[in-house]
């Protein structure tokens, strides 16, 4: 008799859990659409061919930090806000990286190694500032920048390399 009472007591208290008088509550936290983010981190690494990093992150301190070694791998990150990074490396051929920032004080750092690859960044806003890297050959880089305090650094080593640069202040 003891055990069926236990029993009984058991599924009443889980009931009692669930009702809506409960603490918790029925929602996630993918309900909360309209706050700002703060301080994401986000470190990727990738090995292999025909990967894909599609990244988004809104709101204040975002870091976004990726490694891919392989052949045609893209990334592709978008970022929102203020004092965002990106720390990127390809390694490999055929690879495509778009960066695209809008915001305040962000920052760009993208390092491309090997035949072939692709860099297009973008960025609004005031002091942004990105580094690109390339060694390899038939590299192909375009930046793009808009506001105040734009720093913009390219090294090529190799042969067969287009780079554009773009500022507007």
């Amino acid at each position: 008799m003891a055990a069926a009472l236990t029993g009984t007591s058991m599924m009443n208290v889980r009931a009692a859990d669930m009702d809506n008088e409960s603490e918790l509550s029925g929602g996630s936290e993918l309900d909360f659409t309209n706050v700002i983010s703060v301080a994401n981190l986000a470190l990727i690494h990738q090995e292999g061919n025909l990967n894909q990093v599609d990244g988004r992150q809104y709101g204040l301190l975002n870091s976004l930090s990726v490694l891919q070694s392989g052949h045609r791998n893209i990334l592709s990150v978008v970022q929102a806000g203020d004092e965002n990074s990106v720390i990127s490396r390809q390694q490999g051929d055929a690879n495509i990286a778009g960066l695209i920032q809008v915001g305040f004080e962000n920052s760009i750092y993208l390092d491309q190694l090997g035949f072939g690859n692709k860099a297009g960044i973008t960025q609004y806003g005031i002091q942004n500032s990105a580094s690109v890297n390339e060694i390899g050959f038939f590299h192909d880089v375009s930046i793009y920048q808009s506001g105040n305090g734009l720093h913009t650094a390219v090294t090529v080593k190799g042969a067969s390399t287009k780079t554009i640069v773009t500022q507007i202040d």
